[in-house]
């Protein structure tokens, strides 16, 4: 088959995809695993501009070989059919064709399906080389997020092997969704951010983005980074994830502060949860809570359990809900009616529910100074930042 000799002659997979358009007299379009374009050719000079993600619409047919579905252009409404390009569940990619399958002839049919497996060589030694650079990466990356250098010599040699800008300043970002969706995540990032490419990792099921933000003004940042963020949930939308948060640290000066910004970051991302801040936070914007939350964990923990500790306890040994009330009576802004309702209970249940609180904490819940204290406390166990996370 022309198709393998090609290969192993060392051909990429644009001309591979040329030569099978050519032979279809079709628009042909290879994606990656994540719908990434990665060769297009258009034997037909139809002029249709293909963007950097395909996104398919799933849509099975009888036969199992392919799917078809419609693709929305500027255009109108073009037929396609793809193939996807998978071995024991595994996905590698998919071939699309721009036709309707009743324009496809069985031997046309054939022929993709002979391609598919040249394809497969191809993507997957793709791949392997990919996750290949990954491991190395990972491995100099994780070093240099949790301060694992003896010196900065030391640190400045492992950014050499990642081709990394000494001087910086860089911006780190964290990104959460669906662990099934992890990965994903970290190949659909844009390939580019101010002519480099970004640095990517995956640490405790997140995804870590390190940009460098070198000779871009000051001003400017907040902004560029925003685009970068938007391209990311783009290309993420073509894989139809949309259940992401992304916690956005401030500007790291030097290496030596990627370790700081990668706490922030992880902090805006939790923060933005906790108080419904909305799935793209920056730390900066964080107001007071950036400096409670800069605190060491352990500072954390001692500051919740000393606020809270009586009342955990007194709720363990008795099955007592006097936290949840405490976490109600403050989210219901302290109305007692409305904590009232939420909980169930009689409103005189409820003030004796208090009364018994204040005991316990030592703290009066009608001065402000002590409420926002229990407020802190109790974000902080909703955190649980002390997880070594």
């Amino acid at each position: 088959m022309q198709a393998m000799h090609e290969l192993a002659k060392g051909s990429q997979i644009t001309d591979l995809t040329e030569m099978l358009a050519k032979q279809l007299e079709k628009v042909v379009v290879i994606t990656d695993a994540t719908n990434r374009i990665l060769a297009h050719y258009d034997p037909l000079d139809t002029g249709i501009e293909m963007s950097k993600f395909f996104t398919l619409k799933y849509h099975a047919t009888k036969n199992k070989q392919y799917c078809d579905g419609q693709w929305e252009t500027e255009l109108g409404l073009i037929d396609y059919v793809y193939f996807p390009i998978k071995v024991e569940g595994k996905s590698y990619g998919n071939c699309i064709v721009l036709c309707s399958s009743e324009e496809m002839a069985i031997e046309q049919l054939k022929l993709i399906e002979q391609m598919s497996l040249v394809y497969l060589l191809a993507l997957r030694e793709i791949l392997q080389n990919d996750a290949a650079r990954e491991r190395v990466s990972d491995e100099i990356v994780y070093d240099i997020l949790y301060n694992n250098y003896d010196s900065k010599v030391a640190l400045y040699e492992k950014a050499k092997h990642l081709h990394w800008d000494m001087e910086g300043p860089y911006a780190i970002l964290v990104v959460e969704t669906k662990e099934d969706k992890i990965n994903t995540v970290r190949k659909a990032g844009p390939l580019k951010f101010n002519s480099s490419s970004p640095i990517h990792t995956i640490v405790n099921e997140k995804v870590v983005f390190i940009l460098s933000l070198t000779n871009i003004i000051s001003k400017n940042i907040e902004d560029t980074i925003d685009g970068f963020v938007k391209k990311l949930l783009s290309n993420l939308a073509s894989n139809h994830i949309k259940d992401v948060h992304i916690g956005i640290s401030s500007t790291a000066k030097a290496l030596t502060d990627l370790h700081q910004c990668f706490q922030e970051a992880k902090i805006a991302l939790e923060l933005g949860k906790v108080f419904n801040l909305g799935k793209i936070n920056h730390f900066e914007k964080m107001g007071f809570l950036k400096f409670v939350f800069t605190a060491s964990a352990q500072e954390l923990q001692e500051f919740e359990e000393r606020i809270l500790g009586n009342i955990i306890v007194h709720d363990l040994e008795l099955e007592a809900d006097l936290l949840d009330t405490l976490k109600v009576y403050i989210e219901q802004n302290c109305h007692i009616a409305n904590t009232a309702k939420a909980k169930y209970i009689h409103e005189n249940t409820l003030r004796n529910r208090l009364k018994k609180i204040e005991q316990l904490v030592n703290l009066d819940l009608s001065r402000i100074d002590h409420l926002v204290n229990i407020y802190i406390a109790l974000q902080i166990l909703a955190l649980d930042f002390y997880d070594g996370s």
